[in-house]
């Protein structure tokens, strides 16, 4: 897990539009089965084959790390929270974790990696920055408010209006919004 954390922030500190995190899959006649019994490896016996467990990494660990790859997906991914996303790990020793608390949080509000609506995903992200992590009110609504509309939604969710002062908008320069392209809505502001 250590060796994972390090090598996920020295790409957080390259700056790439994407990292690609995902579990180790056994594919049908790849050589890797000849680790099976050292690193003692257990496998879903179902497609993909996603890794379960090995000597070092027990079943609940491997779930928690998937869980991070799902949200590390729908958050640091997607495009739609390019401004917020650094936030969560703005008061911790590292990106990951940051990112790894703030996958713990939600998956114990959640109970599930799929089915969360946007809108739904921005409330919780809002809540867990003010509430979990202390960072103002304001300056998180602000974050959010600015990647809504950077993937070219008009206005801003009715649950960050209260957070705003009034009168203000966010303004996101018309040229960064572009249709909703996954690689154009990183786009920094």
């Amino acid at each position: 897990m250590e060796s994972f954390a390090a090598g996920f922030d020295r790409l957080i500190s390259l700056g790439p539009q994407e990292i690609q995190v995902g579990l180790l899959k056994r594919l049908r006649g790849t050589p890797i089965v000849r680790h099976d019994a050292e690193w003692q490896m257990v496998y879903n016996p179902h497609p993909p084959y996603e890794i379960l467990q090995t000597r070092l990494i027990d079943f609940a660990t491997m779930q928690r790390m998937r869980r991070f790859a799902r949200y590390w997906d729908l958050v640091g991914n997607s495009g739609n929270f390019v401004g917020t996303t650094p936030l969560l790990w703005s008061t911790a020793a590292s990106p990951f974790g940051g990112f790894m608390r703030w996958s713990d949080w939600l998956f114990s509000r959640v109970g599930r990696t799929d089915s969360i609506a946007l809108e739904r995903l921005a409330e919780f992200l809002l809540k867990f920055l003010t509430e979990e992590l202390g960072i103002d009110s304001q300056t998180s609504a602000r974050a959010l408010a600015g990647d809504y509309q950077r993937g070219g939604r008009a206005g801003v969710p009715n649950f960050l209006r209260e957070y705003l002062p009034e009168g203000s908008s966010v303004v996101v320069h018309p040229s960064r919004i572009i249709a909703l392209k996954r690689q154009a809505r990183h786009l920094s502001r």
